[in-house]
């Protein structure tokens, strides 16, 4: 039985997390301090991240560090992560609406 390498398990949760936020690389690295070609690195798989990045990662994505190990990715849809989406959004939002109030 072929078994997925935990490294390729890991990207993939990263990335999928990632898109369903609808975050770019940049947005993530911001985020993490995490630089952006060092996340996309780990996106592809040409970089493994130490456990203290997979933490950084998961808890700017929203979700348990062990998500981002799960290999059926079920609680990505769960309420949670689904109120963590929104919340993302709002303050997106808002932060948006007073940069842009300033630069008038």
């Amino acid at each position: 039985m072929n078994e997925i390498p935990i490294e390729t398990i890991v990207s993939e949760n990263i990335k999928s997390l990632r898109k369903k936020l609808g975050w770019s690389q940049e947005l993530l690295a911001e985020k993490t301090g995490v630089s952006a070609p060092y996340i996309t690195q780990i996106e592809v798989g040409k970089r493994t991240p130490s456990l203290d990045i997979v933490e950084k990662l998961a808890s700017a994505l929203g979700v348990e560090y062990k998500t981002l190990f799960d290999t059926n990715n079920d609680n990505v849809d769960s309420p949670d992560f689904s109120k963590h989406i929104l919340e993302t959004k709002l303050i997106s939002a808002i932060t948006k609406t007073i940069h842009n109030e300033f630069k008038k």
